[in-house]
């Protein structure tokens, strides 16, 4: 069992953090430099390839599997492994993980959804984007990059405290 609850956080995670990580770094970059040339591939990702559902689906699995994990050997020391150097990095790293779920949650997903929507009203119209539309997509352009680079910021610090806690 433990065996199976690792494999699913390491692996959702690594997805999960992969992924963050490139949107915040490479995509949301380039994506703001093309402008309105941008709604095509947003709405690609987020409509038809359903890419921010996909990824917070890994961020649950690995946030679950950890919370799990961490509360099995919490339980299995009676307290002893929460109050331990490791158990407390473990700890901080959760701590960032649910805060990343919480950005996803509160910025990321209805920021893109409401990206989406607003590139297919673009599209819609068969022609360049009305100034108050591309006024309104620099907006949520630049609040997802900003909630993308918290979210990255977020799961840097969560990779780090669980890749470094075993050795603590």
């Amino acid at each position: 069992m433990i065996v199976a609850l690792r494999l699913i956080h390491i692996l959702t995670g690594v997805f999960w953090a992969g992924a963050v990580f490139f949107v915040a770094g490479f995509l949301m970059p380039a994506m703001r430099a093309s402008g309105p040339a941008a709604g095509p591939v947003m709405r690609q990702l987020v409509v038809v390839r359903r890419y921010p559902t996909i990824v917070a689906y890994a961020g649950a699995a690995t946030v679950l599997s950890g919370l799990w994990m961490y509360w099995r050997n919490t339980s299995m020391s009676s307290g002893s492994f929460a109050r331990s150097t490791a158990g407390m990095t473990y700890g901080l790293g959760a701590v960032t993980a649910v805060l990343t779920l919480g950005v996803a949650g509160a910025i990321l997903a209805p920021t893109s959804k409401k990206l989406g929507e607003l590139s297919a009203a673009i599209a819609a119209n068969g022609g360049p984007p009305t100034s108050e539309q591309a006024t309104n997509m620099q907006q949520l352009q630049n609040r997802l990059a900003l909630g993308a680079r918290m979210a990255a910021g977020l799961l840097g610090v969560t990779v780090i405290t669980m890749a470094v806690a075993r050795y603590l």
